[in-house]
């Protein structure tokens, strides 16, 4: 793991996500290509593997993240219907 401190905020970079084998493919299926700068676009991990990789490291600053994205999640889910 990789902790970032950027303009923009705190960034982690998972080099192996915990409760992953390793094998990113799954994690790609689930993941969204954003253009975080003008031509520079990256694949953003699904918010449930986001969740499910929090839960696994089990860390505290991942269990108090986890209602926040939990509750964004479900938000997001009231709202696609």
């Amino acid at each position: 793991m990789l902790n970032l401190v950027t303009d923009f905020g705190e960034m982690d970079l998972a080099f192996t996500p915990a409760g992953s084998t390793g094998d990113f493919d799954g994690w790609r299926r689930g993941a969204t290509p954003e253009e975080i700068e003008d031509g520079l676009i990256v694949l953003v991990a699904s918010l449930d593997d986001i969740i499910d990789s929090k839960r696994a490291a089990n860390r505290p600053k991942d269990q108090m993240a986890l209602p926040y994205l939990e509750s964004l999640r479900d938000e997001i889910r009231r709202q696609e219907g």
